[in-house]
């Protein structure tokens, strides 16, 4: 196993179980984590498609990963509404380009295209249904479940890091049942994590405003 690997398998882990046990709970903390991870990932795509260098494998891949993930991190942190976009749009960005890819179209400039798309998609929907709290445990448990075997499967070798290219979701369906079902449970039991004491997370139906500085 690459360091790169190890690097990437280790945030998947760490960050994915955070987001997808207390994605609501800690929603102002974890959500810049988050987006910044969505953003190390999709920079780094978008670095081999225009460059072809390689997924993480030039410093100037993992160079407009960061930077793109610290953007990502800093405008979810402090805008409201632009932290609803991430929280959608990320989700539906991952998924576009892995079921794109997965398809057998590839994972070029016109999958990102495709994720883009569907990324809009999913962030205009989240914007305009207000952020109910379940639609925040569904997306971080999703995601975040996602990452978690992303994760375990690189330190595994089922994954090799090039395959976090068709993106985390796209990953999993590449490796077949046991990536899907492993997905399945760890979703599963982090919704039921994170609905312990559903009255009082039923009464904050939305992200509180007032904790962003925009």
């Amino acid at each position: 196993m690459t360091i790169e690997g190890i690097i990437i398998g280790i945030l998947a882990i760490a960050i994915g179980a955070a987001w997808a046990l207390y994605g609501l709970k800690l929603f102002v903390i974890l959500l810049p984590i988050w987006a910044f991870f969505v953003g190390l990932i999709a920079g780094a795509q978008w670095g081999d498609s225009l460059f072809g260098q390689g997924f993480f494998g030039t410093v100037l891949s993992w160079g407009i990963g960061i930077v793109f993930g610290i953007v990502l991190a800093a405008i979810s942190y402090f805008w409201y509404y632009a932290a609803i976009v991430i929280l959608g749009g990320a989700v539906g960005y991952m998924l576009g380009v892995g079921f794109f890819e997965w398809l057998g179209f590839g994972t070029g400039i016109i999958a990102i295209v495709v994720g883009l798309i569907l990324g809009a998609i999913f962030a205009i929907g989240t914007f305009m249904l207000g952020v109910p709290a379940i639609l925040v445990i569904v997306l971080s448990a999703a995601s975040g479940a996602a990452a978690v075997v992303n994760g375990v499967f690189i330190f595994l070798g089922q994954i090799k890091l090039e395959g976090l290219d068709n993106g985390v979701f796209g990953s999993l369906l590449h490796n077949g049942v046991l990536a899907i079902v492993a997905w399945i449970v760890i979703f599963a039991a982090a919704i039921f994590y994170q609905l312990r004491g559903v009255e009082q997370i039923m009464a904050a139906a939305a992200i509180d405003r007032s904790r962003y500085q925009y």
